[in-house]
């Protein structure tokens, strides 16, 4: 089975335009964070897993063993800059949203989502498990995980989020550049179900 993890903010739906360009027979199961609602409870083993922005270094830190293979879409392994990551994210930048999230949680998420190019999240926001998301995305750190594994890495060349800069620092050559942003589940849908499909076993 094939499993899908969306990133912060967004929810299991991000992945509708990938499942459908995906062949009918195969199995695959879109798990749900709990951002907005209950969190899907994940398998303990799948052939190949799929994770978006944060789902990355979810599968990376908290689910290493999950999958043999791995597809990284807009990933990264570590998020937060730190001595031996310049290229990563001021810490203070999630610190803030974080900070944020205690009173306006709803405009804290739809500000990101707009910084993504996507739309107001609709649902009820979470605001234990979106500070838990945001905690993975200051302290997480997957970069042990990745020597030798199989997986690939699907990056947009113009992401406001994961900057090309930052993909090449922690891929390094290899990584797969589409013509988008930080959505490519959303945008280039054809192409990632594409890249699962290559991956899979």
């Amino acid at each position: 089975m094939i499993l899908l993890v969306h990133g912060w903010g967004f929810d299991a739906t991000l992945w509708d335009g990938v499942r459908a360009a995906l062949p009918p027979d195969v199995a695959v199961e879109a798990v749900d964070l709990g951002f907005f609602g209950a969190p899907t409870t994940l398998p303990d083993r799948v052939d190949l897993a799929v994770g978006h922005s944060l789902g990355a270094l979810f599968l990376l830190t908290e689910r290493p063993d999950m999958a043999a293979r791995l597809v990284l879409v807009n990933g990264f392994p570590r998020f937060t800059a730190a001595p031996d990551f310049p290229l990563g994210v001021a810490p203070r930048v999630v610190e803030r949203m974080a900070r944020r999230l205690k009173d306006a949680p709803a405009e804290v998420v739809d500000a990101f989502r707009d910084r993504c190019g996507a739309g107001p999240a609709g649902g009820v926001p979470d605001l234990a498990q979106l500070a838990w998301g945001l905690d993975l995305l200051h302290h997480g750190d997957g970069r042990a995980a990745l020597p030798g594994r199989s997986f690939s890495v699907i990056a947009g060349t113009a992401d406001p989020i994961v900057p090309p800069a930052m993909t090449e620092a922690a891929f390094g050559a290899g990584v797969r550049w589409l013509d988008g942003g930080h959505l490519l589940p959303l945008t280039h849908p054809q192409e990632v179900a594409a890249a699962i499909m290559e991956a899979r076993p």
